[in-house]
């Protein structure tokens, strides 16, 4: 196996020498943002620097478009979609808990704390109004102020002074506008280092694989090892099997979004292998 680099530059999905964004910003770029928080006033060039820049500053992959821009008050700033809150969870390994949920009034609040493999804690809330709302409209509120609580947590922990798309849904006459990018960023499984295998703990990347498809691959024969295996109780396995989906969780959400047959081809085979194991565990013969 070749060497490998890192799993932030990994998920970052640029090979070196590709589109690599300066370290330093264009004073112009800095100017227009630190003093005025308006992008409006940069050419499209300057918006995909800054773009390029952010991704770098936390490692996100710019080729899934982890930001949009938001316009409001002929002002345009960059917002975080829900595409940068997962992969912010994958590379970071950032594992989140809901510590409180109340109602006041008609305002429905969910706590959440963001916990990093280092130990770090962050803390953050979600608030929804839920009126009268009965039933399924009540349900999806709840669910809408949890989603919240957690993307407002993440993005803080990381340092992600920015706001969510689950906020940006509550400003009036804001107008969200998908970013342009005046160059194709390379998709992730067009990278040519290849497409990042990762295994649970490690640090760096297991393999590396060249399509969608052969990482599939890779990823079914190493559940098929997992299950095999006569060292790992059954329980055991099952519980290895969810660390490894865990551990790659961000290529497996790509994939899920790039290549349907193939993201069916990997469930079915997990799916298989899981109901076999639950049967196992519970005596009875698959």
């Amino acid at each position: 196996m070749k060497n490998v680099r890192s799993l932030s530059d990994a998920m970052q999905g640029i090979a070196p020498g590709q589109i690599e964004p300066r370290q330093v910003l264009d004073p112009k770029i800095q100017e227009s943002i630190v003093l005025r928080g308006d992008l409006s006033g940069l050419n499209e060039a300057q918006k995909k620097e800054y773009y390029l820049f952010r991704c770098k500053q936390v490692g996100l992959d710019p080729a899934a478009k982890p930001f949009d821009l938001l316009k409001l008050n002929g002002k345009e700033i960059l917002y975080a979609n829900a595409g940068a809150t997962q992969q912010l969870c994958s590379i970071h390994r950032l594992s989140t808990q809901i510590t409180h949920r109340e109602r006041i009034d008609d305002i429905y609040i969910v706590s959440v704390r963001v916990t990093a493999a280092d130990g770090r804690v962050s803390e953050n809330q979600g608030a929804v109004s839920v009126g009268h709302a009965r039933g399924d409209a009540l349900a999806n509120a709840i669910l809408k102020a949890t989603t919240k609580a957690i993307r407002r947590a993440v993005l803080a922990h990381c340092g992600l002074g920015m706001m969510d798309e689950t906020e940006v849904e509550t400003i009036p006459e804001a107008r969200v506008m998908p970013m342009v990018m005046t160059e194709e960023v390379k998709p992730i499984e067009q990278v040519d280092e290849g497409i990042v295998f990762m295994v649970p703990g490690a640090k760096e990347a297991y393999a590396r694989y060249a399509t969608n498809d052969d990482w599939v691959g890779g990823y079914l024969d190493m559940v098929d090892k997992i299950e095999n295996s006569k060292k790992f109780s059954t329980s055991d396995k099952l519980d290895r099997l969810q660390k490894l989906e865990e551990a790659n969780d961000f290529v497996i959400g790509v994939i899920r979004q790039e290549s349907k047959g193939t993201a069916e081809l990997l469930a079915v085979g997990i799916g298989k292998v899981k109901q076999r194991l639950a049967l196992e565990l519970r005596g009875e013969q698959p």
